[in-house]
């Protein structure tokens, strides 16, 4: 997944196959693995390094909030000039991104010196106390502004932020739309800018091509490393990352993060092209070094972080020939990826067609019927508005969300209703409770009493209007070991089949779901409504006088539960 997540970010992604395939020696487990964006590319390395029977149970819908604009300048002096105007008039917090770690420093000089002093920095080379420490201001509302790369972002989760800048190309589509990701997350809208020059086409170039070793430098990698191997049980090697690639003076120094980084991405290419098989072995334990120094103990973990457990799978794993058939085929597969991905972020700056279209192209999946079936990806798009949405005057659209077929739903859970609720439901399953107007304040005190005491009961599907929501969240958050499901909407179809109480708001037409005797099958339902409520099928009478199930006058009812 490097194209997704930069050249030298979150390498040791690619070993959790290995530590994985480790513990399933010891237990069975499942492992669940979460993304909001999945492409062909990762998904096919996905079913390489975790195996062909993996999975995927997917619901892609783009983001809404973004509105996308785009502007190509004749001179880095003209994009200072415009970013310097756009952060002077676009909402904050905003978060300004750049490719390279000497261009961000640059740009906060830049910002600093026009008087934005609630500005800060964070790059791939910046410590973990300095990302911590900028982590802590940005959501304390300290600083408003941070330029960075592509490191700042995941795993970040500020819901506010309004703007964010592109002061180059990014050499995805994928990186592109991870960025823009980071605005509007309350579900507010957002603002993505991109202000890029000629010269960063040659940038996003670089980077993209870079994102792949070649087969000759991944030989020379794996016979560097391989050369040093140590044989251990079971026909495992452990094998050194840090080994430089060569022994030649250009190579000779070369011990650097980003050595290994390269050495890790050669050993995830031959497990792809199934040369090896990456494995994994305990890592030291404190008590096994009691009798010895603190510096043991460390020297055992740095040689743990320096190597690797692989399993030889292709006997002529260390032969030019072995790579050009098996490997290179794999590489060229997967820098087509990158390349088409690179061409998407292209037509995005000058496209011709909605940014929607361009992101459905990037995340959809064909299905796939050799080897193991796959079933395919389906996008539902959403633009908060494009530069060709503009040109045609369409107005801004999110796309539906897959609804859960009934089979999807949870049937048969198992639910629990307190002796108090099963005594006054007697042998029904349907239980009206007719309130006064809630202007009086002591009802509305007792209305949030009785809905406590229906949690407290086992009352589990809460459908109550907005300005209820908030003191019952803080009456169900008293009560130790409960939880709700909390809806605005009586929607049977979503819903698990378990006890549900609805509060039905005053003056609203009742609907006729409501008393439907198949609806949400046997789960016990209460509902609080009006006394003026009308009969659904007969507008000329009151539901409370015709009504032959189980029935309760509101305040009588609190009588009978003690409120």
């Amino acid at each position: 997944m490097v194209e997704q997540w930069g050249d030298n970010f979150r390498t040791a992604f690619q070993e959790i196959p290995g530590l994985r395939r480790d513990l399933l020696r010891h237990s069975s487990f499942t492992t669940l693995l979460l993304t909001a964006t999945l492409t062909e590319s990762c998904l096919d390395t996905l079913e390489t390094l975790f195996g062909q029977d993996l999975q995927v149970i997917s619901a892609v819908q783009l983001r809404p909030e973004p509105a996308y604009w785009f502007n190509k300048c004749s001179s880095e002096e003209v994009r200072k000039q415009r970013l310097l105007e756009a952060v002077y008039h676009l909402p904050r917090p905003l978060i300004i991104y750049e490719t390279e770690v000497k261009a961000v420093k640059n740009w906060q000089r830049e910002l600093t010196n026009a008087g934005f002093k609630r500005c800060d920095l964070m790059t791939g080379k910046s410590t973990t106390q300095e990302r911590e420490q900028l982590i802590e201001k940005w959501r304390e509302e300290k600083i408003d502004i941070v330029v960075a790369t592509s490191a700042f972002g995941l795993g970040i989760d500020q819901a506010d932020v309004r703007a964010v800048i592109h002061v180059c190309i990014p050499e995805t589509i994928d990186r592109f739309y991870q960025e823009v990701g980071r605005g509007g997350r309350d579900g507010k809208a957002s603002i993505s800018l991109t202000l890029y020059t000629t010269e960063d086409f040659n940038i996003a170039h670089g980077l993209n091509e870079k994102s792949t070793i070649t087969i000759e430098r991944g030989l020379q990698r794996w016979q560097s490393m391989f050369a040093k191997k140590e044989a251990l049980k079971n026909g495992r090697y452990r094998v050194s990352i840090d080994n430089p690639p060569s022994l030649l003076e250009k190579d000779i120094d070369m011990q650097s993060d980003q050595n290994r980084a390269w050495n890790i991405r050669t050993l995830t290419l031959m497990n792809r092209a199934n040369l090896i098989e990456i494995d994994s072995v305990e890592p030291p334990q404190k008590k096994n070094f009691e009798s010895e120094t603190e510096a043991a103990y460390q020297a055992a973990w740095d040689a743990y972080r320096n190597s690797r457990i692989i399993r030889i799978c292709n006997e002529f794993h260390l032969e030019k020939f072995t790579w050009e058939s098996e490997v290179e085929p794999v590489r060229q597969k997967r820098q087509s990826w990158s390349y088409k991905n690179l061409q998407l972020m292209k037509e995005a700056l000058n496209a011709k067609r909605c940014i929607s279209e361009i992101f459905a192209e990037a995340y959809s999946i064909p299905s796939r019927q050799t080897l193991e079936t796959r079933n395919p990806v389906i996008v539902s798009r959403a633009c908060g508005g494009c530069p060709v949405c503009r040109r045609n005057r369409i107005t801004p659209f999110r796309g539906i969300m897959p609804e859960p077929s009934p089979s999807l739903v949870w049937q048969k859970p198992k639910f629990f209703v307190g002796e108090e609720l099963q005594r006054l439901f007697l042998v029904d399953n349907l239980m009206l409770i007719f309130y006064k107007s809630l202007e009086d304040k002591s009802r509305k005190r007792r209305i949030n009493k009785v809905l406590k005491w229906f949690v407290e009961q086992g009352m589990r599907n809460i459908i109550i209007p907005s300005e209820l929501q908030e003191a019952l969240i803080k009456e169900v958050n008293r009560i130790p070991n409960s939880f709700i499901f909390l809806w605005e909407t009586y929607q049977p179809i979503k819903m698990p089949h378990i006890p549900t109480l609805i509060f039905h708001p005053e003056a609203e037409k009742l609907p006729h779901n409501y008393l439907s005797k198949n609806s949400m099958s046997q789960a016990p339902r209460v509902i609080l409504l009006p006394r003026d409520t009308p009969d659904p099928n007969r507008t000329d009478r009151r539901l409370i006088d015709i009504f032959s199930g189980r029935q309760f006058k509101f305040d009588p009812f609190c009588t009978e539960i003690g409120v």
